[in-house]
């Protein structure tokens, strides 16, 4: 399992990110006051398919697959449509080259650049749900790995961008 962990590492830094790290998952932190800042902090609140409230799966029902992994590869990347290239390419070879059947990537979908919503999604095999919409505390997740979440003073996000591949 270690040598497939390492491939899947190697192959998020080929594809570019950044930094690339294998976590348990019980590492992973979760905010219920995550939700409420992607609810009332974000403009993307019911303008986005990968997006609540249009998120088909509860988040009870997302507990319950999450309990089902045991690691995840946080990716880091310098924005957010390089994160979801990497992130969606990690999984499928998770799956395909490594037998994580149940490969899940996370990241706030970005391949287009305004959302087909409420006409039907133009690309459902690259659209992911984001962390933030389940819950997880991103910054609170990644700083014991030495990454960070920063802004400037506009609030702006800095060029560094986390995405997150569960393994199972």
């Amino acid at each position: 399992m270690k040598k497939k962990l390492q491939d899947i590492v190697k192959k998020a830094i080929e594809l570019g990110a950044t930094e690339a790290k294998i976590i348990d998952t019980d590492a992973i932190v979760f905010d219920s006051r995550s939700f409420l800042k992607c609810r009332f902090g974000c403009d993307r609140w019911g303008k986005y398919w990968t997006c609540p409230p249009y998120l088909d799966i509860s988040p009870e029902k997302f507990q319950e697959a999450f309990s089902q992994y045991s690691k995840a590869l946080i990716i880091q990347t310098p924005d957010p449509r390089k994160g979801q290239d990497v992130a969606v390419k990690v999984e499928k070879e998770a799956m395909f080259s490594h037998q994580f059947m149940h490969a899940f990537a996370m990241i706030l979908c970005v391949w287009c650049k305004e959302c087909s919503h409420p006409e039907p999604c133009r690309f459902p095999l690259m659209a992911r749900p984001s962390m933030d919409a389940y819950g997880i505390d991103i910054g609170k997740t990644v700083e014991p790995l030495g990454l960070k979440v920063e802004f400037d003073k506009k609030g702006e996000l800095l060029p560094c961008w986390y995405s997150m591949v569960l393994l199972d």
